[in-house]
């Protein structure tokens, strides 16, 4: 998770006005503040949701889950990319990953088990939902993607925080992370043949993640 705590030097030269001003630094440090904040509030109620749903089903919903807050220079790499205005007040409604938490599961049971909660939660509200399960990308890749809006309690009232929580399976997340690593190192031989190679072992895994969701149904329903 980022430090809170940046050094001016870590900042981007490109931020508005005088990037070593005291103001300038402040408001980048508040803005982290609020983002680490966030994904505090929704990592223990993720936490929270799953020792529940153990002691309702007798097994864990999460297996594994991760929390990153993008770097300065990521967020500026993105601004760019994105011909953003680079402002304090307008970026947290431009850019809603600045904070992102993955929850990793077993079955896709349990990706549909875990919106459920969260949605349920009386002071998170579910801004956009993209479903890249049931319309995986042109690349294969799957997961569901929700963008939360999260309360923070600060000094002057409370603030609404979007993070972006990312829900897939430990299938779908082994092939991601191979596909992410082909996507961002240089000079890879025979790239555009293993992309290809990766499209064709994403509907691999999904078959794979339905049988072992129905293998799990079938053995669970002698429990009822």
């Amino acid at each position: 998770m980022t430090n809170t705590n940046l050094p001016a030097q870590s900042l981007p030269t490109q931020f508005p006005n005088d990037p070593t001003s005291l103001e300038a630094i402040d408001r980048f440090r508040s803005l982290m503040l609020n983002y680490n904040s966030a994904v505090q509030v929704v990592t223990t109620k993720i936490h929270y949701l799953d020792q529940e749903y153990q002691i309702q089903h007798g097994h864990t919903l999460v297996d594994s889950l991760q929390s990153r807050i993008k770097s300065p220079e990521s967020i500026l790499e993105k601004v760019q990319r994105k011909h953003f205005d680079f402002n304090f007040d307008t970026l947290p409604k431009q850019m809603h990953d600045i904070a992102g938490i993955r929850i990793i599961v077993r079955f896709e049971d349990d990706m549909v088990a875990m919106e459920r909660r969260l949605a349920k939660q009386p002071d998170i509200k579910i801004l956009r939902r993209k479903d890249y399960v049931t319309n995986p990308k042109p690349n294969g890749y799957r997961s569901l993607h929700l963008i939360l809006a999260v309360p923070v309690y600060l000094d002057a009232g409370v603030d609404e925080v979007t993070v972006e929580v990312q829900i897939r399976t430990i299938a779908m997340n082994f092939w991601a992370s191979l596909e992410h690593e082909l996507s961002y190192k240089k000079n890879v031989q025979h790239q555009d043949e293993l992309r290809q190679e990766l499209i064709a072992k994403a509907e691999l895994v999904h078959q794979l993640d339905q049988d072992m969701n129905a293998i799990k149904n079938q053995i669970r329903a002698q429990d009822n």
